[in-house]
């Protein structure tokens, strides 16, 4: 009986219902799951649940699972969230499985190595430098123009990243920054990542940032799945950009419409042969520009925006998940790409601090849908709410899929129609 152990799968779509849901279509699977907060519907849903701490303690978690997996070594590792990465590379090397090289993950963690990787491999990046004080970062600045991203080392899922507009807003950013580092869990993750790994950071991201050029253009990404170093990408995306508050993300046309994707795909292909990147999914941000693409930041697991497995599905007719499980099993995913459908997500925000007060129901979202159309919703009701630039703002409240048979843009007016007409609540606080 194969056994695959699920590590830290607790955000976004990573549900541990879903994820059992889905293994359940492998004959036998026995599962495990590995987390820091466990609860007793796991214990339900899993053959066996172990409780870790949590992902910042990483060399105690490793010491800890090295342990159990020596008694039970497992066939497969499941590693599709931020928090798994790091960890899950150090098990799978330990035990011979598949998943992502350490080297790879450390690379797709550290953000100031993966720029320097992968300019030196001639992939285009944003103007970067580290910088660690005030005057550092508006020497940078000076030098490559505002505006300017001031970011941490290590992926942060966003919760340090500012965008500084002038001269007169560098020492406010600068010191929110820094106290951020101190307290960051992410960078506690990181070095306790190169204590047990024994590797080089080539950085102190507790006192050192990311200064980088702001990159405009059309924002694109891919997503797929690395089988062995072969890399199969479900196509390329155009992510649909907030204008006020800026830079969030207001919906996805799959495939994009902005630009060529082939020659996007060719850059996203020699980015994971930079890195590495191989037995994973993957999930790559990029900006075009003039015909030039630039990257923004590899990730090796799969992107977790809602309604990416069922857009993505239209068009792989499989679900990634699924795959994903398959992929760490040693089993050759099923790959397809059906062209015959474009599709679209909109997604409903909100943008000021607030208390989600109503919601449709399951049945109301259902009288909406349709022959093409989904609906979903992305929080619960009693979610409090935060305005930008708050690193905790998430606004995402609600999603619409639909698809087209010719145009992904199309079938983003009438998602964008179909969840502007939710009925939904939120009070001001």
């Amino acid at each position: 009986m194969p056994t695959i152990v699920v590590l830290y799968p607790a955000y976004g779509t990573v549900s541990c219902q879903r994820v059992c849901r889905l293994a359940g279509g492998i004959e036998g699977l026995r599962l495990v799951l590995a987390d820091d907060e466990p609860s007793s519907a796991d214990e339900d849903l899993f053959d066996e649940v172990m409780e870790l701490p949590p992902p910042e303690r990483l060399s105690e978690a490793y010491g800890l699972l090295r342990r159990w997996l020596d008694k039970r070594p497992p066939d497969g590792i499941f590693v599709q969230s931020e928090r798994a990465l790091l960890l899950g590379s150090l098990l799978a090397r330990e035990y011979g499985l598949k998943g992502p090289g350490v080297e790879a993950a450390h690379l797709c963690s550290n953000k100031y190595l993966q720029r320097v990787v992968t300019s030196n491999a001639g992939i285009l990046n944003p103007r970067f430098a580290l910088a660690e004080t005030a005057a550092e970062a508006l020497r940078l600045a000076r030098a490559f123009g505002f505006p300017v991203v001031l970011k941490c080392v290590i992926s942060t899922m966003s919760r340090l990243v500012t965008v500084v507009y002038s001269e007169e807003e560098i020492d406010a950013a600068v010191a929110r920054m820094r106290v951020s580092l101190v307290e960051s869990l992410d960078v506690a993750r990181l070095a306790g990542f190169a204590a047990t790994a024994k590797v080089g950071l080539g950085c102190d991201p507790a006192r050192q940032f990311l200064v980088e050029s702001f990159l405009q253009g059309n924002m694109v990404e891919t997503d797929g799945l690395v089988v062995g170093d072969k890399p199969f990408t479900f196509g390329v995306t155009e992510q649909v950009q907030s204008v006020d508050p800026p830079l969030f993300i207001e919906g996805y046309l799959y495939p994009a419409e902005c630009w060529d994707n082939g020659p996007i795909e060719r850059v996203s292909d020699a980015i994971i042969a930079a890195v590495g990147l191989r037995d994973s999914a993957f999930s790559i941000e990029l900006r075009e520009c003039a015909g030039e693409v630039r990257l923004v930041e590899v990730n090796g697991r799969l992107g977790w925006d809602d309604g990416f497995g069922e857009m993505f599905q239209v068009r792989t007719q499989r679900e990634r998940i699924y795959q994903a499980i398959q992929l760490a099993l040693g089993t050759e995913p099923d790959l397809i790409r059906d062209e015959s459908r474009c599709a679209a997500l909109a997604y409903r925000s909100c943008y000021y601090n607030g208390i989600v007060e109503e919601l449709p129901a399951r049945e109301q979202l259902a009288q909406h849908e349709r022959d093409g159309l989904r609906l979903g919703l992305s929080t619960h009701v009693g979610a409090h709410f935060v305005a930008p630039p708050n690193p905790a703002a998430y606004p995402h409240v609600a999603w619409a899929l639909a698809t087209h048979p010719a145009s992904s843009r199309e079938a983003y007016h009438v998602a964008r129609r179909a969840v502007n007409a939710l009925e939904v609540s939120i009070r001001r606080t």
